[in-house]
């Protein structure tokens, strides 16, 4: 307590520097958790929390304006845009005059420059493979032709792709000031270097403390940016993220402990927001961990079951019911409730889509074990663990299920949670054995394979399908169970599962690789552009990524977050993007 009272103290010293107002409006205070992103190069982060402090400064060439007070996706950088008829080219206008933060002219092959770096390979962008989406040319770089004396950019895509509007206003897209980054994203630390085109440009980067922007005079609708800045600090602690905001150092909050929603509702009437978010949250494990009991050797597809009789365990009404408590809904698959496919605005609730965890929360004779639980228990009885008990004295005990380790990133609603999947496990004798990273480390770890077990989530980026299918592709740098992939760095695998990303062992037969199972069917679905066979595709490649145990979902988000009733215009999006363009202060 002592460490988090200092923390808060240090915090508010901080603030009380910097909420000042300056000749240009209000400088706000912000704090989204998390801690220190991993990278703020728009070309390298894949992590909202990431996003939301790089779109400050970045902007594409698409974004969000607000017609008749909401928010709306509008040309940004773009003044207009045109498609063929065969939706194969996409031909984008520029505004007149447009600049960089630091005042240099802005030209459309400066967005040739930059998207080509981050499609490029050699970056190892996690989204790299988004650009797939264009069309290459021989030399193997993008066909995307700029014509500065024009302002046109031109666009030529592979595949029609009803989206594509909505991945040239996605981060990854933002076009960057090339000469000035590096191949590891140091630069975007560097308030010299962190050149923009976004409302706001940085002034101070301070690791695990602060990082500042000002507002950009020369963005392109600067006359309409009212903040003088904003600081987005950089903490983890929920507990001191939420004194911060009680003791009025900050005006928005994204990170708070669920016990306190009914505290904060009662003491600060409508300040918590229970915003809408397309997104789910789950937990990983990867393919490569051999879970065979001493003595047995389980094939890749038994532990396959394994994986799936794990997701079984946990009881996901009791979970958002008594431990999210945010109004989040128990997850039956692992695409979110109200996430389009082209065909069905809800997938969820579309014809031909399966649904898992059933039985989440009706109970067998016992009352001790829910029918998914007896299910789980069934499987892993089958597959040859030992234990002790009966499940209709409810009082099964596994005794050779090997430990694994189980990583989060530390904040009061992982915690909860995850202390709960492993009360869930434990009640039956498995054993997961917790680590705590910091978000910056743990994203590293699950980029290099290290990591067994861990939460994750996953909010859209844009509302389709495709979108929560391509995290699990083989090329995806978000791909954290290894489906279709090597081992990484990690070394506690068996003879077993050395090549278990990478053999045939997948596919609702269990004889394909990841690539034949998985990743031809998203090809599919991105090209396919007949409404229904494009949902009986999406619906099948939900089952085969289910199949593999790989993912269990728990459940769909809400997003709570925390806004002084004095901050104006702040829209937060069902994707999670925080924007505060045309924010203000009463």
């Amino acid at each position: 307590m002592k460490k988090v009272l200092a923390l808060v103290l240090a915090l508010m010293m901080l603030f009380s520097v910097a909420s000042v107002a300056t000749a240009e409006g209000e400088i706000v205070n912000m704090m989204l958790g998390g801690g220190t992103p991993e990278t703020l190069d728009p070309g390298l982060n894949s992590a909202s929390t990431g996003s939301n402090t790089i779109r400050l400064a970045h902007a594409g060439l698409m974004g969000t304006q607000i017609v008749d007070g909401a928010p709306v996706a509008a040309p940004e950088l773009a003044e207009t845009y045109t498609i063929s008829e065969d939706g194969l080219v996409y031909t984008f206008t520029l505004r007149e005059n447009l600049k960089w933060s630091d005042g240099s002219d802005f030209f459309a092959s400066d967005i040739v420059k930059s998207w080509n770096r981050t499609a490029d390979p050699a970056l190892g962008a996690d989204y790299g493979f988004l650009y797939d989406y264009i069309a290459r040319n021989e030399d193997g770089t993008l066909n995307v032709v700029a014509d500065d004396a024009a302002r046109t950019l031109v666009v030529t895509l592979v595949n029609p792709c009803a989206y594509f509007l909505e991945l040239a206003g996605f981060p990854p897209f933002y076009p960057v000031k090339v000469e000035l980054t590096d191949s590891e994203g140091a630069w975007a630390t560097d308030p010299a270097k962190y050149v923009g085109m976004g409302p706001f440009k940085m002034v101070e980067f301070k690791v695990d403390d602060v990082a500042s922007f000002v507002k950009n005079e020369y963005y392109w609708n600067a006359e309409n940016v009212k903040l003088g800045g904003v600081n987005a600090y950089l903490a983890e602690d929920s507990i001191a993220i939420l004194a911060a905001y009680e003791a009025g150092e900050v005006s928005f909050i994204e990170s708070m402990d669920p016990a306190e929603f009914d505290r904060l509702n009662a003491t600060y009437p409508g300040e918590l927001v229970m915003g809408e978010q397309l997104g789910t949250y789950y937990i990983l494990f990867n393919v490569h961990k051999d879970l065979s009991p001493e003595g047995k050797t389980l094939t890749v597809q038994e532990q396959s079951k394994v994986r799936q009789a794990l997701g079984m365990m946990i009881n996901r009404q009791d979970e958002v019911d008594y431990v999210t408590m945010g109004g989040e809904i128990p997850a039956t698959g692992f695409y979110p409730v109200k996430l389009a496919d082209g065909l069905n605005a809800d997938v969820r609730a579309a014809e031909g889509y399966n649904t898992w965890y059933a039985g989440t929360a009706s109970y067998n004779q016992s009352e001790v074990y829910t029918d998914d639980m007896v299910e789980a228990i069934k499987m892993l009885q089958e597959v040859g663990y030992s234990y002790t008990g009966s499940i209709e004295e409810g009082n099964i005990m596994f005794t050779d299920v090997p430990a694994f380790e189980f990583s989060f990133n530390q904040n009061a609603t992982n915690s909860a949670i995850v202390q709960y999947v492993q009360e869930c496990w434990n009640s039956v004798g498995i054993t997961a054995i917790i680590n705590t990273e910091a978000w910056a480390t743990l994203q590293i770890k699950l980029g290099e394979g290290d990591a067994e077990a861990s939460r994750m989530g996953w909010v859209a980026d844009f509302n389709d399908c495709v979108n929560f299918l391509e995290i699990f592709i083989s090329a995806s740098g978000n791909n954290y169970p290894r489906l279709g992939q090597d081992l990484g760095t990690y070394t506690r695998y068996t003879e077993t599962t050395k090549d278990a990303g990478l053999g045939a062992y997948w596919g609702l037969e269990g004889n394909q690789t990841w690539a034949e199972a998985y990743d031809a069917v998203v090809d599919q679905i991105k090209s396919e552009t007949d409404p229904a066979k494009r949902a009986e595709l999406c619906a099948h490649a939900e089952q085969v990524l289910m199949a593999t145990g790989a993912v269990a979902p728990l459940h769909y988000y809400v997003n709570p977050y925390m806004v002084k009733p004095n901050v104006e215009n702040l829209f937060v999006l069902p994707t999670g993007d925080v924007v505060w363009n045309y924010a203000s202060i009463k």
